[in-house]
């Protein structure tokens, strides 16, 4: 991207923001999991008077974001034990170059590096933060970040209860998506109604529930199709359980990987199904509602406080397949209601996940923290 010059009007005008120079750093896996949330901030950001510069481990680990006009400049994958000194004095004078204001670690694997790259330049970085665990992963980057941005309630209170920081330092900035004006479930009644239930295949209690009740569904001819989104250590486990439950000619198995294909299957999805209580933020399900998609999560709050039963998804007991089959089979059999929750999810979202909020908060931020350094040099 071709960076933008400092004019006479963007110093002399106060009503004129001068532009800011952000750095975004990035984990391996931070684009597969989160590019989804990133791209409109991206976007949003240059409206703002912001220019994003992403730094990013694998060479196409970007790649999400080609439809951005932003640069994207490589970076090496850090391990557990930090970046290596002459890796952070190469990227530290890459920064100088593109005369960078401000840092920012999209996620908590890229804490590490941007700490180390903030002693090495001067200057301020925010964090973001999207798991429970981070309180106890973080540590010294997080205690000396100019902010920490939880991206959930629970997510923020896990943080100071970790000792991160004190409040005004840990704050709540939720993810915006954009979102689908009415639900788009059971709109083809011509086609079998396609389940998904999706999440790291790790629980397989959790899953294997979800299996048992999708072939009740089955044995009794409710006309469906059935998907499995996800990987994990017990996907051949599951694949197993589903031939002995005569599954195969129901079920696809599928790898959705980066999760920004996701917003493209919801557009064919019936209702999603979340079977674990998730302590990251659980970024399926909050695209299933942003596409319109009725939603069944398992019952604990975990990382996500958008999942409210009865306001934007039907919960269950996790590993109940008796419970999931009825409120399943409930959804089936009346889709009017399976609508109606689509549509107060969908008014929740748009309410809580805006990502016209969440930039203009961003860029705020952005411009608070670099005052707040120039006032203290």
């Amino acid at each position: 991207m071709t960076h933008m010059p400092d004019t006479p009007e963007d110093e002399g005008d106060p009503r004129q923001p001068r532009l800011v120079r952000a750095a975004w750093i990035a984990g391996r896996d931070t684009f597969d999991l989160y590019a989804c949330l990133l791209q409109p901030v991206a976007i949003g950001l240059m409206d703002e008077m912001v220019d994003v510069v992403v730094f990013c481990p694998a060479p196409g680990g970007a790649e999400p974001l080609a439809s951005v006009p932003c640069e994207v400049a490589r970076c090496p994958e850090v391990r557990w034990w930090g970046p290596r000194h002459a890796v952070v004095e190469g990227l530290a004078g890459e920064l100088r170059k593109r005369k960078i204001d401000l840092l920012h670690a999209l996620d908590a694997s890229a804490a590490r590096l941007t700490r180390a790259l903030a002693r090495a330049t001067g200057l301020p970085y925010v964090l973001a933060s999207y798991s429970l665990g981070d309180a106890q992963r973080l540590g010294d980057p997080a205690r000396h970040a100019a902010a920490v941005l939880a991206g959930s309630e629970p997510v923020r209170r896990a943080l100071l209860s970790g000792g991160i920081g004190p409040g005004e330092q840990v704050r709540l900035l939720r993810p915006g998506v954009h979102h689908v004006r009415r639900p788009t479930c059971f709109n083809e009644p011509r086609h079998s109604a396609a389940i998904i239930a999706g999440g790291p295949l790790a629980d397989v209690e959790a899953f294997d529930a979800v299996l048992r009740s999708f072939a009740e569904l089955a044995l009794r001819k409710f006309d469906c199709v059935f998907f499995i989104l996800g990987s994990g250590p017990a996907e051949r486990r599951l694949r197993r359980r589903a031939e002995e439950l005569k599954l195969s000619e129901h079920l696809t198995f599928a790898d959705c990987h980066p999760l920004g294909q996701l917003t493209g299957i919801f557009k064919a999805a019936d209702v999603y199904v979340s079977p674990v209580v998730q302590t990251a933020v659980d970024v399926r399900s909050l695209l299933a509602i942003a596409a319109g998609v009725p939603v069944l999560a398992a019952a604990g709050e975990g990382a996500n406080d958008f999942l409210r039963d009865g306001q934007t998804a039907i919960s269950f007991a996790p590993g109940d397949a008796a419970e999931l089959t009825v409120k399943l089979a409930a959804m089936l059999d009346d889709y009017a209601s399976a609508r109606s929750l689509a549509e107060s999810a969908i008014q929740y979202i748009h309410e809580n996940h805006s990502p016209a909020v969440h930039v203009v908060g961003l860029a705020h931020l952005y411009r608070q923290t670099i005052g707040e350094l120039a006032a203290t040099t």
